[in-house]
């Protein structure tokens, strides 16, 4: 076998590793992947919100985000996932913990016409920023936090999400 011949099958079988190593852990990620699904399926535990027991859905939370609607948290188990701002003079206040990898709460309730100041905690990875797309706020979190501060709202609801668009909350104003 000439010298040519032995390095175009050595590279053949290097690409060929390559590619079923790269298989092997697209398989490996959709199997842990889909046993977290699966598990959270299986949750049935009550979350509260703002003291009212709460019925963790997957299949309603399964359109909004990964854990942006009522089963957040770690193997899926329901968590609290509502909070309600303070009002403190002219503005009312709430804080968001994002270090469990996604908003803590992710409803939040303020009153209409009264401004709104959200203090995000320090994240990191997908939850490094947070993002209003309905106020053109893009916030980065990485650095001790953010204060989000938005305008006297309309009654309604204002979605929120990390800066890939992965994770998601809402404000809802009352």
């Amino acid at each position: 076998m000439s010298e040519t011949t032995t390095y175009m099958t050595s590279n053949r079988t290097k690409y060929i590793l390559v590619a079923v190593i790269v298989v092997l852990a697209f398989f490996a990620a959709y199997g842990i992947a889909s046993g977290r699904s699966s598990s959270a399926a299986n949750a049935s535990a009550p979350a509260t919100t703002a003291g009212t027991p709460v019925a963790c859905d997957p299949a309603a939370a399964a359109g909004t985000s990964e854990c942006g609607g009522s089963c957040c948290g770690t193997g899926g188990e329901a968590v609290e996932n509502s909070g309600s701002a303070v009002v403190e003079g002219d503005v009312q206040r709430i804080s968001i913990d994002v270090s469990a990898g996604y908003f803590d709460p992710s409803i939040i309730v303020v009153k209409a016409g009264v401004p709104v100041e959200i203090t995000f905690g320090e994240g990191t990875g997908c939850m490094a920023e947070v993002m209003f797309k309905d106020f053109a706020v893009f916030e980065d979190l990485t650095e001790g936090g953010a204060v989000v501060s938005l305008p006297a709202l309309e009654p309604g609801e204002y979605e929120f999400s990390c800066g890939m668009e992965m994770v998601f909350g809402t404000v809802v104003a009352q």
